[in-house]
């Protein structure tokens, strides 16, 4: 897609007080006897879902933003079930828990309703004579009542999965050529598959209405895309952002004739990529990296560690706080510190110097 490219290097820079300060203020206060590691967030930034811990048991709970908790699915014993992933769309959470510290293809999806507290499984890992069959890591997406993910089947299969949560239907869309990760775009669920092009092995995008199922045309330049890195694809708004490699970011906005090659560093890491606003996040080598469209510039979050996740106009950041514990037990473990802000009312980074 050499053609469809522009090649654009945003320069980094130190993350300004301005948005230390809101990510403070954003802070999600809970009791010193719990712990809470965030999975997901509202589009507002109301409240935070996440996996709770305590001394009387586990489970998936919402927590608002002066810190009460609601309970939404318990868990049991934290031995048994490992959270991996999950997302919320206002109503909904959905979520996939593992049940083996060594196999990571031993999992369940899970979904709780928000106004009622119900929770269910809606998918559990194939097997085939008793053990689960080798694939991805299940990373749920949720949007409009609307649950998808990427699993094997029991060929060991790539497929890709949408789950009506109020019907509690399943379907499957695709099988054999699925890529992970998945996302939503808007009504829309976007996902990569495998062809060979030249006797070599590529990747495509497809797109389908995840309402009618229906799919749809891929607009240029993302129909060029021919390869995704791992968990590499974020949408939002009229913004999608991917790597076609572990050490670079590319986006496109709707209507631009060219794509945005904004970060290049073959010494650096690039994977779990979120799109907030006019903000791309990322996992970096070090600590996750934010780029600001607005200033072309590029600021790591943290001074090392966390993670980002957004929705909506809301990103989340989860930070270890205090000394590192190395324990299976996650109320020894180490202490993650959860802040919210609203990136509409954050100012643009500082520009490249010039």
């Amino acid at each position: 897609m050499e053609a469809r490219l522009e090649v654009t290097p945003f320069c980094t820079v130190a993350l300004p007080e301005s948005w230390s300060a809101a990510l403070a203020q954003g802070k999600i206060s809970i009791p010193d006897s719990v712990r809470l590691y965030a999975l997901a967030v509202a589009a507002d930034g109301s409240r935070v879902l996440g996996k709770l811990y305590s001394d009387t048991g586990s489970g998936v709970v919402s927590v608002d933003r002066q810190g009460a908790i609601t309970q939404i699915g318990a868990t049991g014993d934290w031995r048994q079930h490992r959270l991996i992933a999950g997302a919320f769309d206002g109503r909904w959470v959905v979520w996939s828990e593992g049940h083996s510290a060594e196999d990571s293809n031993d999992w369940d999806i899970l979904a709780g309703d928000s106004r009622s507290g119900a929770a269910f499984v809606i998918a559990t890992a194939p097997r085939v004579n008793g053990a689960p069959v080798s694939g991805p890591y299940i990373i749920p997406v949720v949007s409009q009542g609307k649950a998808a993910w990427v699993q094997a089947n029991q060929s060991g299969q790539f497929e890709v999965h949408l789950y009506d949560l109020a019907a509690r239907e399943d379907r499957v869309l695709s099988a054999g050529n699925a890529l992970p990760p998945i996302v939503f775009w808007g009504s829309r669920l976007l996902w990569g598959e495998r062809f060979t092009e030249n006797g070599q092995e590529a990747g495509q995008l497809v797109m389908i209405d995840a309402t009618t199922g229906k799919h749809l045309e891929v607009p240029e330049p993302l129909a060029s895309i021919r390869q995704l890195g791992s968990q590499s694809l974020g949408a939002s708004g009229d913004l999608v952002a991917w790597s076609e490699d572990p050490h670079s970011v590319t986006v496109w906005r709707t209507g631009a004739k060219k794509a945005q090659q904004i970060f290049v560093d073959r010494n650096g890491q690039v994977d779990w990529i979120a799109v907030a606003g006019d903000l791309v996040a990322w996992r970096g080598l070090k600590a996750p990296m934010v780029a600001d469209l607005r200033s072309h510039s590029i600021a790591p979050l943290t001074e090392e560690n966390g993670s980002v996740v957004t929705n909506g106009k809301a990103l989340l950041l989860s930070k270890i706080v205090g000394p590192r514990v190395h324990s299976d037990d996650p109320l020894t473990r180490n202490v993650e510190e959860t802040d919210v802000v609203d990136v509409t009312k954050l100012p643009p980074l500082p520009k490249c110097p010039s």
